[in-house]
């Protein structure tokens, strides 16, 4: 899937993405939550000219949808995946715990979605080489949503990603594996 990026938006030192992203090409494996060895950390990838398609066309919905600077993955801790948003749902993938997820902006923009009828999922990372845990949690947020009530759907996000972390990780099977070249592929 590969949507239109807002102008003037740019990843800059963000390579959330990078690292959770599991990948499994014939020129780049790696396993999900291990940063690409190609990714200077805070910077970007070493290789960007001649990265893989797949890096090419993936972005988080930060690079889509107009949200806030504060939704940047590396600031927020929080990546908006755009698998799913053609079926009508959003997954806030959280990569760390943040005082975002209690902001006033948080709040009114998931509350938003819900009220659009986008279903809302939350994921969280496993251990290094191991799938995520996800689950839809639009009906458990809706109450505090519907009374206007921040604290609880405060509340009622993080038992979600405590129940996640009970999840029983699956590995991914990936073995890192690196060898994009830095030749010029125009010439192959």
């Amino acid at each position: 899937m590969s949507l239109p990026l807002l102008p003037g938006r740019t990843c800059g030192g963000c390579v959330e993405c990078c690292r959770v992203i599991p990948l499994n090409l014939p020129e780049l494996a790696k396993p999900t939550g291990e940063l690409c060895a190609y990714c200077v950390d805070g910077a970007g990838c070493s290789v960007h000219a001649i990265r893989p398609n797949t890096c090419r066309v993936w972005f988080c919905l930060w690079r889509v949808v107009e949200l806030s600077d504060d939704w940047r993955p590396d600031r927020s801790g929080v990546i908006v995946r755009p698998d799913g948003v053609e079926d009508g749902v959003i997954t806030l993938y959280v990569l760390r715990r943040s005082d975002f997820l209690a902001s006033p902006d948080f709040f009114v923009t998931v509350a938003g979605w819900v009220a659009e009828g986008i279903e809302v999922a939350l994921s969280i990372p496993g251990p290094v080489g191991t799938y995520p845990a996800r689950a839809v949690v639009t009906d458990w947020l809706r109450p505090a949503i519907e009374d206007g009530d921040p604290d609880a759907f405060t509340t009622r996000v993080l038992m979600s990603l405590d129940r996640l972390a009970e999840h029983d990780f699956q590995p991914d099977g990936v073995v890192a594996r690196y060898a994009v070249t830095t030749q010029d592929r125009s010439k192959a």
